[in-house]
């Protein structure tokens, strides 16, 4: 939601306005995060008078974006914290969910579970049909080490919206970790032909070869392997299924080499267990 959708922009710098807030929108998408924040701190300023507040929360909800976008988690987290007291004190409890929702967003990119999900749950008390705030709180609850919580999450968004990729792709993901190929597969293959970021992408190509690879079609989930590698060959998700992948193919060598990597990496619980789950299942087989 722009700034334009949040408040009408009114008075002589009504035009003025609403063009620096595209030129804001039109930099971040681009990503000349330099040319956005200029532009969207300009809007703030002009907005601090009577009767402008929700232009005013909409600004710093913007600010907070650029700055989400840019990797500057502190940065992001002081302007989302400004328009949720905006937005609060305006009582408008859809905008307060909206901006816990992208507050839980940056937590959990910076791989900070515990707190992506406590922001999520309270952006769900707020507004409990909100598509993104239960999306973020699936992956939030996943990702620490709760899955079968998330995969509720993500089916409360669904029967919002069933064609929510992003949460079809978190539901496909766990499905795939858990073993369910054909759940896994019709989840993971819608995603893809709603459209996703190259980051999920690679995530749901990966989760793909690991479902394909438990249906026993081996080249199919090698293609999908080296598709995600190529969009992410550094993403621990999926080295770790390529690990699990491996197993199920024999390569025991590699596979107990990669989940070994895994194990003492900096990545999410549940990735963590996975690994030593894996690891502790290939040394059995090769004890004596």
């Amino acid at each position: 939601m722009s700034g334009a959708d949040a408040s009408p922009l009114s008075g002589p710098s009504a035009q003025e306005l609403a063009s620096v807030w595209a030129a804001a929108e039109a930099a971040l998408r681009a990503g000349d995060f330099a040319t956005a924040r200029f532009h969207a701190t300009s809007i703030a300023e002009k907005s601090r008078g009577r009767g402008l507040q929700r232009r005013f929360g909409g600004a710093y909800r913007l600010l907070g974006r650029i700055a989400q976008a840019d990797g500057d988690v502190e940065s992001a987290e002081r302007a989302f914290r400004t328009a949720l007291l905006t937005y609060t004190l305006l009582e408008d409890g859809c905008a307060a969910a909206h901006v816990l929702a992208e507050m839980a967003q940056t937590r959990l990119g910076a791989g900070h579970f515990g707190a992506a999900t406590d922001l999520s749950r309270q952006a769900v008390q707020r507004a409990p049909s909100d598509v993104r705030a239960l999306t973020v709180l699936g992956y939030a609850q996943w990702l620490s080490g709760s899955p079968a919580d998330g995969a509720s999450a993500f089916e409360q968004a669904l029967h919002v919206n069933r064609d929510a990729a992003p949460a079809l792709a978190g539901r496909g993901q766990i499905r795939a970790d858990l073993g369910d190929h054909h759940g896994a597969l019709a989840d993971l293959g819608r995603a893809l032909a709603l459209g996703l970021s190259p980051s999920d992408e690679a995530d749901v190509r990966s989760a793909r070869a690991l479902a394909l690879a438990g249906r026993g079609d081996l080249d199919a989930a090698e293609a999908e392997l080296a598709r995600a590698l190529v969009l992410a060959p550094d993403r621990m998700r999926t080295r770790l299924r390529r690990a699990r992948i491996r197993a199920l193919t024999g390569d025991t060598e590699q596979a107990l080499r990669d989940l070994e990597e895994i194990r003492f990496s900096d990545t999410a619980p549940v990735e963590q267990a996975t690994a030593r789950r894996a690891l502790a299942g290939l040394r059995q087989t090769l004890s004596p």
